[in-house]
């Protein structure tokens, strides 16, 4: 469904990405994990074009892409079929809550404001924000403005979603709230791919974990291979200095 090939990015003279290649499948869910700094977050902002690489390929079904030749249709193709869900929520605080998912229907796809709160009310109700659809972003806590930004996310039908570190923002107590969401999300058979340092949560999610050190996919394989028997050292030393911290 989904193919990276030898992605590339590069600001200045620091190399971010320094050769990616990635296939994901349809109903595919990857989390993908490792040390800060990277690439995991500019991985998934390239995926539909938050971030220009200087060179790769990325074939979306039939759309194929080359980045250094990024057309504004073909951008445009890719971005209308994925959907991401940011660390910072991204809401617009000048919106209610049910404003806030309809918006992109309306804006982006241009349905009518009847059938953009029919859906918007359904998807809010599927992250558990019925009641708080006309409440404004100062009056909702970190966990409900992460759900308003997972319900306007799945608004759109997205064929990919895009979760990036969707709970590093959170306060620990409301981290719990928002995994029950991107579970449920998962657990549809939405193709998902997942940018978390939430170990277990991975693990128990996600039929393929993706390893990245360095700017490169250095390892990518189930959670059991992943997590109970890594091949690499490196690998090994990540996922004993997460247990060590959790």
């Amino acid at each position: 469904m989904l193919e990276i090939k030898d992605l590339k990015l590069s600001y200045g003279s620091s190399n971010i990405l320094n050769g990616v290649n990635l296939s994901v499948k349809r109903g595919d869910v990857v989390s993908i994990i490792g040390p800060s700094g990277t690439g995991k977050t500019t991985l998934l902002k390239c995926i539909n074009y938050l971030a220009k690489p200087s060179s790769g390929t990325i074939t979306f079904d039939q759309i194929k892409m080359d980045y250094q030749h990024a057309d504004k249709s073909t951008v445009q193709a890719i971005r209308l079929r994925t959907a991401m869900v940011f660390q910072q929520f991204n809401v617009f605080k000048n919106m209610t809550v049910i404003q806030n998912v309809m918006d992109p229907l309306v804006v982006v796809q241009r349905k009518s404001k009847e059938e953009a709160r029919e859906i918007a009310l359904k998807e809010l109700e599927r992250v558990g924000l019925s009641s708080r659809q006309d409440h404004y972003p100062s009056q909702l806590s970190g966990g409900q403005l992460q759900r308003t930004g997972i319900a306007r996310a799945l608004a759109v039908r997205p064929d990919v979603m895009l979760f990036d570190e969707p709970t590093s923002s959170l306060d620990p107590e409301l981290v719990g709230e928002v995994l029950k969401v991107i579970k449920d999300v998962t657990s549809s058979g939405l193709t998902s791919l997942l940018v978390t340092h939430e170990m277990q949560f991975a693990k128990n999610i996600s039929n393929r974990i993706v390893f990245m050190d360095q700017g490169v996919v250095a390892a990518d394989g189930s959670p059991e291979e992943i997590f109970e028997a890594p091949s690499l050292p490196r690998l090994a030393q990540f996922l004993k200095s997460e247990h060590s911290l959790q």
